[in-house]
């Protein structure tokens, strides 16, 4: 590796490496969004991808992690298991999975799932995504109409950036609940929510499919 690349790698570190504090601000709002899914937060975004910020303050040593980029992006993934020591896992047996691309459904399939005894052992997925807004916004994107736990009769949000596919394998991933996938969805700006493993998930809105998001 030249000198160039090191120097290269160790500022994609301090990009995605947020401050204690940060982190621990951050941590409150995955929180308080998974505990009410629909709800919409931000959270800091720093010099990187929102979604990479996000898995920083959650991976360590002892969470593999996968991490699925597109062209360009792979300096993203080695920043992340430096900055945080999370050791590099494959798809089917990582405990976090970053999607700095769209996951395919197949590859939603295959993630742990954990069981009815071990549901912790279920991938906590964190997906990045274009825009996350209110129903009523007008534009493109997949609205979802959400139900479970945590919400107080439905919540609806509208997501751009993921196919409507994907929302559909993750609803068929949890519907053995308690074994299932956590997901947090990032936003560019920072602006995150959260989809846990109990939430009902139904495809409300396709209006994406002009912009062939299906």
């Amino acid at each position: 590796m030249t000198m160039t690349a090191v120097h290269g790698i160790g500022a994609h570190v301090r990009a995605v490496t947020p401050t204690a504090a940060r982190a621990q601000a951050d941590f409150r709002v995955l929180l308080d969004v998974l505990s009410r899914p629909g709800t919409l937060g931000a959270v800091g975004r720093g010099d990187g991808p929102a979604a990479i910020a996000v898995a920083a303050g959650l991976a360590d040593v002892e969470v593999p992690t996968s991490v699925l980029t597109g062209p360009g992006d792979e300096h993203w993934a080695n920043a992340l298991h430096l900055a945080t020591s999370a050791p590099p896992a494959p798809l089917e047996t990582a405990r976090m999975v970053v999607a700095l691309r769209p996951p395919s459904p197949a590859e939603i399939a295959g993630l742990t799932r954990g069981d009815a005894l071990h549901p912790e052992h279920g991938t906590r997925l964190i997906a990045a995504v274009t825009t996350l807004e209110p129903p009523d916004t007008p534009g493109a994107g997949v609205v979802l109409g959400l139900s479970g736990p945590g919400v107080p009769g439905a919540r609806r949000i509208r997501v751009t950036g993921l196919p409507g596919a994907v929302f559909a394998a993750l609803a068929e991933a949890n519907a053995a609940f308690p074994a299932g996938v956590d997901t947090f969805l990032v936003a560019q700006d920072g602006t995150v929510a959260g989809l846990p493993r109990s939430t009902r998930i139904e495809i409300e809105d396709t209006g994406n499919l002009m912009n062939g998001e299906h």
